[in-house]
């Protein structure tokens, strides 16, 4: 298998982002007008160039969103 070809794959559009992650697209739109959220790339120029998500970084954003329940929460509750 190619490269380009393993690149396509990873590759997915912010609805499936969106639905990878449990949330609705117009979240990540406004997460990536605020500089906050997964990275993403984006396929040519101006406000109609293409968004993509890889796959690897969606994975990282989630990652760093992992939280370890703490001693202290549990007798806040």
């Amino acid at each position: 298998m190619s490269s380009d070809s393993n690149v396509q794959k990873s590759l997915i559009d912010d609805k499936e982002a969106a639905q990878r992650l449990g949330m609705k697209p117009p979240t990540l739109r406004s997460w990536r007008c605020r500089g906050v959220g997964p990275a993403y790339i984006k396929l040519g120029r101006g406000k109609r160039a293409a968004v993509r998500y890889d796959l690897r970084d969606l994975a990282r954003f989630v990652e760093q969103g992992r939280r370890d329940s703490s001693v202290r929460a549990a007798f806040e509750e």
